[in-house]
């Protein structure tokens, strides 16, 4: 399989010239045409995640793709699937897992909306805007580095606590370079105390896996 990562938490799968696209976003760059998208999944409602125009224009080019989102983002995303904690499906031949329910909290004590978490074919997995983890251990984590509701010490314990054979660094918008360059840091030398290996990717960036 190959990761290739959008901007932001966008992310593309591949497998076998099939696609499993994650939270695609334009923010500052356009996002390519993207063919034989078999899945898009949107993690959760944010603006940061979730812009309905996009997700249009990915169906209009590939009218076949299932979208899997969570019960409270279903009605802004016309003919998509609900997907919770649990469910499992298969798809040209993708197996996925969700798991999980709630957004991390932002303001202590309130959730802000569903967020819903994914494995990929029992390997890759991505936790949406939370620090939930699935039964299966992941060989690939993707892990949230800079947002309102996250401290860089939280995703560094994530990492302990997880302890994947990969982590790939997602959620970075918010930072400047001279920002990203001191999470990447941080994150690198926490993977380093554990033995997992940090890959960085900028957008358009891929790695095999």
């Amino acid at each position: 399989m190959k990761i290739t990562k959008l901007e932001h938490s966008g992310i593309i799968i591949e497998k076998g010239g099939k696609l499993i696209v994650f939270d695609p976003v334009e923010l500052t760059k356009e996002i390519p045409l993207l063919e034989n998208v078999s899945a898009i999944i949107v993690t959760h409602k944010h603006a940061d995640h979730l812009q309905p125009e996009i997700i249009s224009r990915i169906r209009n080019d590939n009218p076949s793709a299932k979208i899997f989102t969570t019960e409270d983002t279903a009605s802004l995303i016309d003919g998509s699937v609900v997907a919770k904690g649990g469910d499992g499906f298969e798809i040209d031949g993708f197996k996925l897992g969700f798991f999980g329910k709630d957004h991390a909290a932002i303001i202590p004590g309130q959730i802000p909306c569903e967020n819903i978490g994914v494995v990929v074919d029992d390997r890759i997995v991505n936790p949406g805007d939370s620090f939930e983890l699935p039964d299966e251990k992941a060989d690939v984590l993707f892990v949230a580095i800079s947002a309102p509701w996250l401290k860089i010490a939280e995703s560094i314990n994530f990492i302990k606590t997880a302890k994947p054979k990969i982590v790939i660094p997602v959620h970075d918008a918010l930072l400047s370079d001279f920002g990203m360059s001191i999470c990447n840091r941080l994150m690198k030398a926490a993977c380093d105390e554990v033995g997992v290996e940090y890959r960085e990717l900028k957008p358009g960036e891929g790695v095999a896996v």
